[in-house]
């Protein structure tokens, strides 16, 4: 018989009925941790489950899975929170969210593959309808322990604040973390072909394993709005609307996190084959708006020739 699920805090009513359902169905559980970590489906002896978060498109949970021999291994299980229904002449919302989970779980795999560590392994998706004819799903990535590189940068900052961390010692932490941060965005979109990246780059999102390892590890824990056709212009833009255009953060955080994800003289060679479409798209805002904040960027990329 698959493990109940123990709740270790009430969860949302429809949320603990869907998450039963999966279990008792599937042992959805069970096969994940088989998947993940070639662990037999029965030998699950008990799940704890927590809510981590409901702000976003998806509720998520962690489930501490302990099997006989006492060993636990932890599981992140995401619900869609929107209700599923059809709309006329349109795709249904049901067929659009199970499309869009199985993108995700098709990118995790090529990821696990071209990037191994940047994103979390996916341990599966499951849909049916429920006695009533409504619609669920849910899907289990691997669970990455970490702090998030903007928690961490926080924590630096209250270090400074407190006297515990000189200004100079902060500013490199700063730094150093922003850094990780455009590296570990910039792998993602080398890791998918160059062609796709996330419409939100967000260091909430990069989650650093052993933040206090000399060279430390980063996750990339959710994917938000992936566009197609970005090319590497396209990646700067994104990442220079959430880490700023300083000169400063051009020439040691953005620029220096492209060239450590895709290598010197590739990065290098890639940054200069953007530069025309930035200029030229740089000159279109003077004429539009009468001002161009992207001046530092383009410095910085014309002294790589």
């Amino acid at each position: 018989m698959p493990a109940t699920l123990r709740w270790e805090e009430t969860p949302p009513a429809a949320h603990a009925v869907v998450l039963a359902a999966a279990q008792a169905r599937y042992n959805f559980i069970g096969h994940a941790l088989q998947r993940l970590y070639a662990v037999d489906a029965g030998a699950v002896q008990s799940v704890g489950a927590s809510l981590l978060a409901t702000g976003g498109a998806m509720a998520v949970y962690r489930m501490a899975a302990t099997l006989a021999e006492g060993q636990t291994h932890f599981l992140i299980c995401k619900l869609p929170r929107r209700r599923l229904r059809n709309t006329l002449g349109t795709p249904s919302d049901e067929e659009a969210t199970l499309a869009l989970l199985a993108r995700l779980a098709a990118l995790a795999e090529r990821l696990s593959q071209r990037a191994p560590g940047l994103f979390p392994r996916c341990g599966g998706l499951w849909h049916w309808r429920d006695a009533s004819g409504e619609p669920c799903c849910l899907m289990v990535e691997e669970f990455v322990p970490g702090v998030s590189v903007e928690r961490l940068i926080l924590r630096a900052e209250e270090a400074w604040l407190a006297g515990r961390l000189d200004a100079e010692a902060y500013h490199r932490r700063r730094t150093a973390l922003a850094r990780l941060a455009v590296a570990s965005f910039t792998r993602l979109w080398d890791g998918l072909d160059r062609r796709l990246f996330t419409a939100d780059p967000s260091p909430w999102n990069v989650l650093v394993r052993q933040p206090e390892a000399e060279c430390p590890q980063a996750t990339i824990v959710d994917l938000h709005s992936l566009v197609e056709g970005a090319e590497l212009g396209d990646v700067l833009q994104r990442l220079a609307a959430v880490y700023g255009l300083r000169p400063e953060t051009v020439e040691e955080v953005l620029l220096p996190g492209i060239l450590d994800a895709l290598g010197p003289e590739a990065g290098r060679a890639l940054l200069l084959a953007a530069l025309p479409r930035l200029e030229a798209e740089a000159a279109q805002s003077r004429r539009q708006l009468g001002v161009d904040l992207q001046q530092p960027l383009l410095a910085a990329i014309r002294r790589l020739e």
